[in-house]
């Protein structure tokens, strides 16, 4: 289970593992991620607005994740992803400084508070199925239901979704009014269209050769580049996931610490992290009023660590361009390359 997954990712691993039929998963996850089990509309509701509940929480509560995920959506053509997610997360940060400005963390209560309900939701249909109020029905009749049900849909996912398709479309029309490439000006729209939109990849995939810039690229090819490139991609994760992510999302760590180390085994994955969320987004808002300015400078923090990542990857792609610090397409290593394993960032 991945740490760093939404509360909608988490829940459809968890649904996906319980209808595998692995056996192991606990009997609150059981319960809890599979409402098409039972036959009582009531408590099937009482489940679907638990989920919902919580994706709400997650996204008042970490609206700077909310808006770097939204922004980078927006910037991003899905092959620069390292680029954009260091440039969404500092509007992120800004924001979520923005709003601690007020001299409490509001998004945080509001956050806490849903957590709190989700948590209570969880609880209540928990209980009325230990009170043998949840008749339930056959394995032909749960697969029939499974095909009719929206438990699988997330709030989140719709609406990137259309976000993306409205900036394809807007995309598309500012292409169509450019007209045919040959003029200087036309030939930057079509690049700097290419470089936005997601329906036409501005270097095919299968040209290694002039992908060797692309920052996605170099960080999932390490092995292919000196010790100066792979030094300062090094250098621009470090900063970005050591300073960025864990000082500023330091709430979301402790809640998911609590849910796996503390509550996991008794309670199940799915309540157990609503109620570490709950007691951590709760306690980062009670310590948002008389450290407002503490958390501020947090935020601060983490916006000039992204700054830092970017120029260090600004950096990598110069040091590429310049030196000619590529290997060619060969294939890595058997022993560990310098400054360690490679792990990806997630695309």
């Amino acid at each position: 289970m991945n740490n760093y997954d939404m509360g909608f990712e988490r829940i459809a691993k968890l649904r996906a593992k319980v209808l595998g039929g692995t056996g192991d998963a606990h009997m609150y996850d059981r319960a809890l991620v599979v409402p098409e089990q039972y036959r009582s509309r009531g408590l099937r509701a009482l489940i679907h607005l638990a989920k919902h509940t919580e994706e709400m929480a997650e996204g008042i509560a970490d609206i700077s994740g909310l808006a770097e995920r939204l922004t980078r959506n927006l910037i991003s053509s899905g092959e620069k992803s390292d680029m954009a997610l260091v440039i969404a997360s500092a509007v992120g940060r800004v924001i979520s400084g923005q709003l601690n400005l007020g001299g409490m963390a509001v998004h945080k209560v509001a956050g806490a508070a849903l957590y709190g309900i989700s948590s209570i939701l969880s609880l209540v249909a928990l209980g009325l199925i230990k009170s043998g109020h949840a008749a339930r029905r056959t394995q032909n009749e749960v697969s029939l239901a499974r095909t009719r049900s929206n438990f699988d849909s997330s709030a989140y996912l719709i609406m990137a979704r259309k976000l993306l398709a409205g900036k394809e479309r807007l995309l598309t029309k500012v292409l169509d009014k450019a007209g045919e490439p040959g003029s200087r000006r036309n030939d930057t729209i079509c690049r700097w269209v290419k470089h936005m939109s997601r329906h036409q990849s501005s270097v095919p995939q299968h040209l290694v050769s002039k992908r060797q810039g692309n920052c996605n690229y170099i960080w999932q090819n390490l092995h292919q580049y000196g010790p100066v490139t792979r030094s300062l991609m090094h250098m621009a994760y470090g900063t970005f996931q050591g300073i960025n992510k864990l000082l500023v999302s330091y709430d979301k760590h402790i809640g998911t610490a609590i849910g796996n180390y503390l509550l996991n085994k008794k309670l199940g994955n799915v309540l157990g992290c609503r109620l570490g969320m709950t007691a951590s987004v709760g306690a980062a808002a009670a310590i948002s009023v008389p450290m407002s300015p503490f958390l501020i400078g947090i935020s601060t923090v983490g916006a000039m660590a992204c700054g830092a990542a970017l120029l260090a990857l600004i950096l990598a792609k110069l040091n590429v361009q310049l030196t000619h610090d590529w290997k060619g397409n060969i294939q890595p290593p058997l022993k560990n390359q310098v400054f360690g394993k490679v792990t990806p960032t997630c695309p």
